[in-house]
Order: C-alpha cells, then structure tokens, then sequence
C-alpha cells in the first residue's frame, strides 16, 4: 500500500507540474495578445486609412478634370486666335510684293536705276 501511495503520490505531481506549465503558456499567451489590436479594431483602422485615402484621391481627380476643363477652355481660346493670325498672314503681302507695289505707284523701279 505504501508503494502504491508514492506511485500516486508522484502520478499527482507530475500532473500538477503540467498543469502549472500549461497555465504559464495560457499566461505568456494572453499577455502577448493583450499587447495586440482585437480583428475589429483592425478593421476599422484599415477602413479609416483606405476612406481617407480614396477620398483624397477624389478630391485631387476633381481638382484635374476642373484644371483640364480650364486647359481645354483656354486651348480653344488660342486655337481661335492662332487661325485668325494664320488668315492675318495669308492676307498679307510679302515684303517683294510690297515693294513692286511701291515702284508701280512711283512708276519707278530698280532695274531703271541700274541702266
């Protein structure tokens, strides 16, 4: 009987060194997830750094369609104002033509004065 006492006796023991082993583990555990943000605080974080970036990439392809509408505004502006010089300089008289036309109302020319 008394051999069998110190075999329980040691049986009951070991159990509980396992099972004080085991509740440390349970301990070091817990303390390392305490040190961790929960799945939903995660989420929300996730989502408010992804709404406040989308939303600024909103903002910002706004402000470039508003600055390509003012671009293709003043385009059409100086298209405008490039054909109308273009017809300006079609109407134009080169400076020969100019000067052939000064010679014909003096009735005098260049090749006169070579002779």
């Amino acid at each position: 009987l008394g051999d069998s006492a110190d075999k329980h006796a040691k049986e009951l023991k070991a159990l509980k060194d396992a099972h004080d082993k085991h509740l440390k583990s349970l301990e070091d555990v817990q303390a390392a997830t305490a040190h961790h943000a929960s799945l939903p605080e995660r989420i929300d974080y996730l989502e408010q750094m992804l709404g406040s970036s989308a939303d600024k990439h909103w903002r910002e392809i706004q402000m470039l369609k508003a600055a390509h509408a003012r671009h293709d505004a003043a385009h059409g502006g100086f298209s405008k104002e490039l054909e109308a010089l273009k017809a300006a300089h079609e109407k134009t008289a080169t400076v020969a033509e100019r000067l052939d036309y000064v010679e014909q109302l003096l009735g005098d020319s260049a090749d006169k004065h070579a002779k």
